[in-house]
């Protein structure tokens, strides 16, 4: 089964600490950023959008998966927050949506589901969303670190609630082709018993820093920033299992150029 079939199980593991940081980096790496329209365009249940609507900007979030616009529109509703929702693939966002944005984000690990041949059609979409002089927002796994590491599992806290527990581990299989299945092992306990077991799959097509910086700089993109996710000031990328990158689109008619700030 999919992973992101089943949006309720997704949110399990979004705590509220979780929001509350993103709400803070945001913040910080937006403070001097002038703008007001922002679309995620990988945006899931909504877990990491919303921090944006607290902060008061106008959040519109897009997605691949019904059942995660289905859920980010109750998360939303739950918060009494507004949101645009638009069911879109975003390697057709310019086909399904027809206006222009501040800010455009991609969140939650989702770049890495484009296989690598589709990665620079992707920015590519993204960029056409957004206007000149507007941001572009990535945060992503460290897949170098990742593929040096080659880590296979991943055991996670549980998620206490009612009277029982809800466990979760990760299994990752490394393929021949380069990319990486996802196996979570959901299984839940109740007065110290197993009453429910379920397993889903996910794949991901790892990518370097170097390429995503290098299709951004083609693009013309300047102040290309990365950082720790959550943590602005954490610029070691040894260090940094997940990383968040915003970039200025140039505005029209000013000189080119970018430069990677770590």
């Amino acid at each position: 089964m999919k992973y992101y079939d089943f949006p309720e199980l997704y949110d399990l593991f979004y705590s509220d600490a979780f929001e509350e940081e993103c709400l803070n980096f945001y913040k910080v790496i937006f403070a001097k950023k002038k703008f007001q329209e922002v679309l995620d365009c990988s945006v899931g249940t909504g877990k990491m959008l919303l921090p944006m609507a607290k902060l008061g900007y106008s959040c519109t979030g897009s997605d691949i998966n019904q059942n995660m616009i289905r859920q980010a529109k109750i998360n939303f509703a739950k918060e009494n927050m507004i949101g645009q929702f638009i069911l879109s693939d975003y390697n057709e966002l310019s086909k399904n949506i027809k206006r222009n944005f501040d800010c455009v984000m991609c969140t939650g690990n989702s770049l890495a589901h484009a296989k690598n041949e589709q990665l620079e059609n992707v920015i590519s979409q993204m960029d056409k969303m957004l206007r000149p002089g507007g941001t572009l927002y990535i945060d992503s796994r460290n897949w170098d670190n990742i593929l040096k590491r080659k880590q296979r599992f991943y055991l996670f806290n549980p998620v206490v609630r009612d009277k029982g527990r809800v466990n979760y581990v990760q299994v990752w299989d490394y393929n021949k082709n380069g990319s990486i299945i996802f196996n979570y092992l959901i299984f839940e306990e109740l007065d110290n018993k197993i009453v429910s077991k379920r397993q889903f799959y996910e794949f991901y097509y790892p990518f370097s820093i170097e390429t995503l910086k290098q299709i951004i700089e083609k693009l013309n993109y300047q102040n290309i920033k990365v950082t720790k996710l959550g943590d602005s000031n954490s610029i070691d990328l040894e260090q940094i299992d997940w990383y968040a990158l915003t970039a200025e689109k140039p505005i029209e008619g000013i000189g080119l150029g970018s430069k990677l700030h770590t």
